[in-house]
């Protein structure tokens, strides 16, 4: 695929001088777009020019270039208003092919030419799959004799780490931002040989994978590892990686403590790790943390499990993942469900007290572990029905609108939880400032 040069130029007289990048130097000229050609072996260029412009530079411009260049101009308005603004932006993004290799030059553009060019890098590289290799400016000032072109692409970067912490903010996963971290620690070595005793990225890749971990763990709801993976990031937490950070990463230096508050609420002590009520309660804590960020599906799938790991608790299986306890406990709850409209308080007109004090004495074990076993039944019943429906992606003739799931988790879920299960819904500050449990 062609490189490609995108630029610009105005109406200025513009002055000879030597362009040079690094240890580079191109040829005496007063276009920096011909010293970029050299310097950077340009196979195509795209020109954005006002009508004024063109006349004065285009037919220079084109003499000065080696032959071999392919050589396009677009005509733009001036941008005096918003609709001649999005008509300069929707030239510079339609003139570009995908997949293309493209450098910027903005050393001549004028008004908002250098943010729609940014803005418009971000969306080529989504949209077009464009790989930005250079963002470039020529700082000509002068008097001087030559003039250095200065990267600025880490502005494009900056804005992939916006989007990353916008996506962490608003849904808790870090995966990106991660992925952003391995990026400059890899491109470091990739391009730098560091000296002896030069300062050098090496924690930003491992903190890298350990929030990627913790994302996946809470995307795939692995309530199990997601503790492993917390006492992971735990370990990279640093007073260093904090210094390396703010070296080779500055714009993650603004969400480090945030990842870390964020998920360490999640995290079970050291001293509580093998306590299985410890556990049970931390996984609340994730549910609630789905409940906040809106993760309807992964709400409903831990949901439903975690009723049955209280329920094991409170009958005092310490065991709360082994499989023959947690199936025993389903088919008790399962046993609630078809006399749900009939207990407590349900009952038809014609029941006696005789019926109700028998139904009462029938229930399965679990019901004593619970204020209102009327509610448990409703809430499993509708836990299964809900979970089931989104596991069967609307695979049946029926299926709930999304707006009745959503409602549920959101609204009614945790207080129904919270009322049936008080002690295994509460934080641990909450614990610790309870009277009732001093000792």
């Amino acid at each position: 695929m062609a490189k490609t040069l995108l630029t610009t130029l105005g109406t200025g007289d513009y002055t000879e001088t030597t362009y040079f990048f690094g240890e580079q130097r191109a040829d005496k000229t007063c276009y920096v777009a011909k010293a970029l050609c050299q310097l950077f072996e340009i196979d195509r260029i795209i020109l954005l020019l006002t009508e004024e412009a063109r006349a004065k530079h285009w037919g220079r411009l084109q003499e000065s270039l080696p032959p071999q260049v392919e050589k396009v101009a677009k005509a733009i308005p001036e941008g005096k208003t918003e609709a001649e603004t999005w008509e300069i932006f929707d030239v510079l993004v339609d003139g570009i092919e995908p997949n293309s290799r493209l450098l910027f030059d903005i050393t001549h553009a004028f008004r908002s030419i250098p943010l729609l060019v940014l803005l418009g890098a971000a969306l080529l590289r989504k949209a077009k799959n464009v790989e930005i290799q250079g963002l470039y400016y020529g700082l000509y000032r002068p008097g001087q004799a030559e003039t250095p072109i200065i990267d600025l692409t880490p502005a494009i970067r900056l804005l992939d780490w916006l989007t990353a912490s916008d996506k962490f903010i608003s849904t808790g996963s870090a995966v990106e931002l991660g992925q952003l971290l391995d990026t400059v620690q890899r491109d470091f070595y990739r391009q730098q040989r560091p000296g002896k005793g030069d300062p050098r990225p090496t924690r930003l890749q491992s903190f890298g994978q350990a929030i990627r971990d913790i994302s996946r763990s809470l995307e795939l709801v692995r309530p199990v590892s997601l503790q492993e993976d917390l006492r992971k990031l735990q370990r990279h937490s640093t007073q260093e990686l904090a210094e390396e950070v703010g070296q080779f990463a500055k714009p993650f230096g603004l969400l480090l403590q945030s990842i870390q508050n964020s998920y360490s609420q999640l995290a079970l002590p050291a001293e509580k790790a093998a306590d299985p009520q410890a556990q049970v309660q931390k996984h609340f804590q994730l549910l609630r943390w789905y409940v906040e960020k809106r993760f309807t599906t992964q709400a409903l799938l831990l949901a439903r499990e975690w009723v049955v790991s209280a329920l094991c608790l409170c009958e005092g299986i310490q065991n709360y993942l082994e499989r023959e306890a947690r199936q025993g406990i389903e088919h008790q709850l399962g046993s609630l469900i078809p006399r749900e409209e009939q207990l407590l308080g349900d009952l038809p007109a014609t029941g006696s007290l005789i019926q109700h004090q028998e139904q009462l004495q029938s229930l399965p074990p679990i019901a004593a572990h619970v204020p209102d076993v009327q509610q448990l039944a409703k809430l499993w019943s509708r836990l299964s029905e809900y979970r089931n429906d989104v596991a069967h992606v609307q695979m049946k003739p029926k299926s709930l609108r999304s707006e009745v799931l959503e409602s549920f988790v959101l609204q009614d879920l945790l207080p129904k939880l919270e009322a049936l299960f008080p002690e295994l819904t509460r934080t641990e500050g909450e614990l610790e400032g309870d009277p009732s449990n001093s000792r």
